[in-house]
């Protein structure tokens, strides 16, 4: 489980991810931060429909938060195609996602072929309503109200 706490941006990591330099009472971590090497501005406070949707209790956002990583495709701009390692991704211990070879981001013509539905950044360049139109299409098992919000 993840229970170990970085103590310069607390991130949590996995006890043995810690530095071999770490003392008990002082973990280190490498992949965080690099020991404050690296800075980053604090994130913007959540507001709005999103902060709804990830922080209270009814039924569009627990629709949200169950289907968080559809509803991110629905709004990607292209496509990831990778061939997974599945002695990796087979383990007891915590999912690892591990590619092997390259990693190819799938892009297609500026306009679909013919009568294609549009997809990933072709819908971008849509009117606003036909954009949302052609989401719901593309996604019929997500609530259309939650993609209009979003």
């Amino acid at each position: 489980m993840l229970t170990v706490i970085c103590s310069h941006f607390h991130a949590l990591y996995f006890d043995c991810e810690k530095l071999r330099s770490s003392l008990v009472n002082l973990p280190k971590f490498g992949m965080c931060c690099l020991q404050e090497q690296i800075q980053l501005p604090p994130l913007q406070p959540l507001t709005g429909i999103l902060y709804n949707y990830l922080t209270r209790d009814n039924y569009f956002s627990r629709e949200f938060c169950n289907n968080i990583q559809q509803y991110n495709a629905a709004f990607a701009m292209t496509s990831v195609e990778v061939r997974i390692d599945n002695l990796v991704t087979r383990q007891s211990s915590p999912y690892c996602f591990k590619i092997q070879g390259e990693l190819y981001h799938l892009t297609s013509a500026l306009l679909p072929h013919g009568d294609q539905t549009p997809i990933y950044a072709q819908i971008y360049i849509l009117d606003i309503i036909e954009q949302l139109n052609v989401r719901r299409l593309n996604n019929r098992n997500l609530d259309p109200v939650v993609m209009d919000n979003l």
